[in-house]
């Protein structure tokens, strides 16, 4: 019976936890939203810089993708 109590609650943990870093990454897409606006915004980004970001952008979703896909 404790090893049931102790898994229900390693499990609830575990989806707190989990809640909680999605929350937080949330936050931090919103954040890093705000920063490539500004910096596309800036007529003085050179072409490699918007490279850059565009490069980093897409490993980023490939990242997602592969969370969600498992």
């Amino acid at each position: 019976m404790t090893d049931k109590i102790e898994r229900k609650t390693k499990y609830s943990n575990l989806r707190t936890e989990i809640f909680e870093r999605l929350e937080k990454l949330k936050d931090e897409m919103n954040d890093m939203d705000t920063y490539v606006r500004q910096d596309i915004d800036d007529r003085n980004l050179r072409d490699e810089d918007i490279f850059r970001i565009n490069e980093k952008i897409k490993e980023l979703e490939k990242q997602i993708i592969n969370v969600i896909e498992g």
